[in-house]
Parts: structure tokens; C-alpha cells; sequence
């Protein structure tokens, strides 16, 4: 067990790291609750609150998911859960969705990888969720991976094959999960309300 406190790191600016730092488990649940941190390949690292764009984003991917449950039986959960793929990194997606089949991976955080992952970006967590999180979540054969990027209006939407990840396409802008079967998202239609929610504009 580690006796020296542990050292945070803030993530503006964070590279990937060559060597494992020295920090496991036991020092990230060691952390007084609340702590907005992340152990990524041994190393605590702490974010700022996202913006107001980015709670948009993920609310309203938080209603998509809801409603693939609701059809599927499977869970969906939003930031900050705890998803735990290693001894030295359990991290905090954005969004996760666990499949009815795999809900045993539900305990009092999640254990192992769920069926989707979906990171939202932001100026201080690109290289993070594109570098350290895409190789991690490659590593620990999450199947399906999402990166939304706010600024340029765009999701790059990636799919598991054999510990890496493979861009797929988007048809008409519509996306349709290969995984998880009741997963869609009409692009335009999602972007058009993450803009009339920001501007606080009447639905029509």
C-alpha cells in the first residue's frame, strides 16, 4: 500500500506518458469523494468543470442512450462514474452503455469494458480522450468508441477490431451502431438542437 500522498496532475497540456506512473488503485479511492480526477496508465490527473456546450452535447446524448435502453434493456451512465479497466487506470467517460447481456459488469462502478464509450471534447482533454483514452479503451477491448468534437460540429465513430480502432462511416449523416442495433443518431437533426438549446431558441 502507498504511504507518500499522491501527486495530481492537471491536464491542460498532458502527454502521453512513455512509462507507467506510480500511482494504482488504491491511491484513486484514497481521494475524498468529488475530486474530479482520472488515473490514466498510473498517474492522477484532474480536469476543470466542461462547459455549458459540452453539458449540452452530453444531455442530449444522454436522452439518445435512454431511449436505446429503454428498448434494450440494457444501462446507460454519464459522467462521473467510474469505469474501471486496470489496476492503474480508471478513468471517467463522458457517457458509457452497458448492453442487457453484459449488465453483470454493473457493480458499484463499472468492471471491465462496457459496449460504449463516448468522450466529448474539449480544449484540455484532446490529446487525452484521442491519445491516452483511444489506447486504453483499444487495450481493454471496449467495443465501440465515440469522440465528439464540439468546435468542428463532428463525431468520429470507432469500432473494436482486434485492439484497434477502425473509423466507420456515416451514411446520408445518419450513423447506425454495427453493435448495438437500436443505436442511431441523425447528425443534423442532433446538431440543430445542441444549437437551439445553447441559444435557448423555441422548438419548432
Amino acid at each position: 500500500m502507498h504511504t507518500d500522498t499522491p501527486q495530481i496532475q492537471i491536464l491542460a497540456g498532458f502527454s502521453p506518458p512513455s512509462t507507467l506512473g506510480s500511482c494504482r488503485a488504491v491511491d484513486y479511492w484514497a481521494l475524498p469523494e468529488g475530486v474530479p480526477a482520472e488515473l490514466i496508465m498510473g498517474r492522477l490527473v484532474v480536469s476543470p468543470a466542461p462547459s455549458l456546450l459540452h453539458q449540452t452535447i452530453s444531455a442530449l446524448l444522454t436522452e439518445l442512450l435512454l431511449g436505446v435502453a429503454r428498448i434494450d434493456g440494457g444501462r446507460m451512465f454519464a459522467a462521473p462514474t467510474d469505469l474501471v479497466l486496470t489496476d492503474h487506470s480508471i478513468v471517467q467517460p463522458d457517457l458509457l452503455y452497458v448492453s442487457k447481456a453484459r449488465r453483470s459488469i454493473i457493480q458499484q462502478n463499472i468492471k471491465g469494458p462496457p459496449d460504449l464509450v463516448i468522450e466529448i471534447l474539449s480544449e484540455r482533454n484532446v490529446r487525452r480522450d484521442r491519445v491516452d483514452k483511444l489506447n486504453l479503451y483499444a487495450e481493454y477491448d471496449v467495443p465501440e468508441y465515440w469522440i465528439c468534437d464540439p468546435n468542428e460540429r463532428q463525431f468520429d465513430f470507432l469500432i473494436n477490431r482486434a485492439g484497434k480502432f477502425e473509423i466507420q462511416p456515416q451514411q446520408n449523416d445518419r450513423y447506425s451502431s454495427p453493435r448495438l442495433p437500436n443505436l442511431a443518431i441523425e447528425l443534423d437533426r442532433f446538431w440543430t438542437e445542441v444549437d437551439r438549446q445553447i441559444s435557448g431558441a423555441p422548438a419548432t
